[in-house]
């Protein structure tokens, strides 16, 4: 080939490079306005999202506020119902045994008032056989028996008093004997009438409190429906938060080159000082319809992990019911005044809860435990338990 071949060969070849090079800046603006754009829209359905369920919860929350202090009251009530029974019960209980000591004293009564009734007309019957055995003797007899006359007529006069005084005594007895009886009658009836009142007000008593443990069993379950409302609705709340920062009109970070490295901002340190290449950023990921509350790292298993600032280590271990599985093996260090940092997928410790420990320093190891895809670290950082956006407390540098 001549060098005017080549001369024209290499030409044609620098035209088509640049060709290449400005369709490219051309449409690598266009094309990341439109993800930036795509990634706006869904971080905004998905706070609109938030903001339907979170308006659901508080209305759900509201109604269930209403079902406790209703529930509250009932209770109250029940419980002044149910000592105002007591009393009554207790009431009735008195006068129970207040019936049966009645009871007891006329049922005596009527026993001595029958004793003293067959004694008199035992002794009744003894002077009416004596007095007939004398009656027997002939008035001659009688007459010269008695010394005089008058005598005679007084002795018939005494025994006909004694017949008559013996009378009225017997039936004196007997009308006292039939009144004792009408009296323990009515002491039974009473008593039985006591015993009723005191089933009556038994009966009460156990019905109110049946229904005052049913309606604290019901205060129960709503009073922990209303807690767990409570904690879903603080958690959307910062979901919320979270979802608001995403759309608001920030420039979006970027996953690093491999060219670069990143440097903390005031007080904070890369956690990885040995590997900056980042590969999931926070915000709403649309692929799995979810908010990605860090910052992914690639870095292969055993990784130095380090304390971004100072703090002390508040968890360092499996999740377990404190945090989400997928986290895996995972740090928590609390830094004061509401910062808190967060390591996931962790494949071992350098550290100890309660331990206190300085930016720079090694407190774990990368892993891929929880739910990973690769080798990889997770980190947070929040504020007040707000997630924010990690790669806004560092800074690309070459």
């Amino acid at each position: 080939m001549t060098k005017s071949c080549w001369r024209q060969s290499g030409v044609r070849f620098l035209a088509v490079l640049l060709a290449v090079m400005t369709l490219s800046v051309c449409v690598s603006p266009s094309y990341q306005v439109a993800a930036a754009s795509d990634k706006l829209k869904d971080a905004q359905n998905s706070l609109t999202a938030i903001k339907n369920q979170l308006s659901s919860v508080r209305s759900d929350r509201n109604k269930l506020a209403d079902q406790k202090k209703k529930l509250t009251g009932d209770l109250s009530y029940l419980e002044k119902r149910s000592r105002a029974q007591r009393a009554v019960y207790d009431e009735a209980l008195e006068q129970k045994e207040v019936a049966l000591m009645l009871l007891e004293m006329n049922q005596e009564a009527c026993s001595i008032t029958l004793r003293d009734y067959e004694e008199k007309l035992e002794q009744y019957e003894q002077r009416v056989m004596r007095m007939y055995e004398r009656s027997q003797r002939s008035m001659l007899e009688m007459l010269l028996a008695s010394q005089s006359l008058q005598g005679f007529f007084t002795t018939l006069r005494f025994m006909t008093m004694v017949t008559d005084a013996d009378e009225q005594a017997l039936a004196d007895l007997e009308e006292a004997s039939v009144l004792a009886s009408q009296l323990e009658e009515e002491a039974a009836d009473q008593y039985q009438e006591m015993i009723k009142l005191v089933e009556e007000a038994d009966a009460a008593m156990k019905e109110i409190k049946d229904q005052e443990n049913l309606t604290s069993a019901q205060l129960k379950k709503v009073s922990s429906s209303l807690e767990i409302s409570r904690q879903k609705e603080a958690q959307l709340a910062r979901d919320e938060r979270a979802a608001a920062q995403a759309v608001k009109p920030t420039t979006p970070s970027k996953p690093a080159q491999s060219s670069s490295y990143w440097v903390g901002i005031s007080r904070f340190v890369w956690p990885l000082p040995n590997a900056h290449y980042v590969t999931s950023v926070y915000g709403w990921r649309a692929k799995y319809g979810r908010f990605h509350y860090g910052t992914h790292v690639a870095a292969s298993v055993g990784t130095h992990v380090v304390a971004m600032p100072d703090g002390v280590v508040t968890y360092a271990a499996w999740p377990g019911s404190a945090y989400h599985w997928a986290y895996g093996k995972m740090i928590v260090i609390d830094h004061g005044n509401g910062y808190q940092t967060r390591f996931g997928h962790l494949s071992g410790f350098n550290c100890r809860i309660g331990q206190r420990v300085k930016a720079g320093q090694v407190v774990g190891y990368t892993g891929n435990t929880g739910r990973s895809s690769g080798p990889h670290l997770h980190f947070e950082i929040r504020v007040n338990g707000v997630p924010q956006d990690p790669l806004s407390y560092f800074r690309r540098a070459r």
